[in-house]
């Protein structure tokens, strides 16, 4: 896996248009890269995470394989599956979906499932998302502000309430 920690390492990398070509390779950036400093990725999976957080995709396009990473503010998306938060995009054309709110232009089609808090085309007209071998499944977060009660294995329970 090829890990990039800075925009100077990211900088070495990218052609004369900013696009980042490692086909056949994972890619790790741990820093979250401007629309000046990137344009499209080419790779095996990309994984715009550190330690602690997942950084957004500022880029035009994603092609290759997973993404895995915070919101996607692209393009066209055209890769194997998305494990991320909100898809801000052109069209998604890939494997299966895991998100949260999905805003495409005219085009969302996935061969396997797409799981997400809602989805909505932006071109009028567009079409509507397409799960050839799976389905499509709208999930609801849960409400902020709800009591919980949570049993430790010691059989200690706490309450509380559930925050963003």
């Amino acid at each position: 896996m090829k890990i990039i920690k800075n925009s100077e390492e990211l900088k070495k990398l990218v052609d004369e248009n900013k696009d980042l070509f490692l086909k056949n390779e994972d890619l790790c950036i741990k820093f979250e890269p401007t629309r000046k400093e990137i344009r499209d990725v080419y790779c095996n999976a990309l994984f715009l995470m550190n330690d602690n957080q997942r950084f957004n995709f500022n880029g035009w396009n994603f092609t290759g394989g997973d993404f895995n990473g915070g919101d996607f503010n692209g393009g066209d998306f055209n890769g194997r599956d998305f494990n991320g938060g909100d898809f801000n995009g052109g069209d998604f054309n890939g494997w299966d979906f895991n998100g949260k709110k999905v805003s495409y232009h005219a085009f969302f089609n996935c061969y396997g499932k797409i799981k997400c808090e809602s989805i909505e085309g932006r071109r009028s007209p567009h079409s509507e998302p397409i799960c050839l071998d799976g389905k499509l499944e709208i999930i609801k977060p849960e409400e902020v502000g709800k009591k919980v009660k949570i049993r430790l294995a010691n059989d200690q329970i706490f309450e509380g309430y559930l925050e963003e």
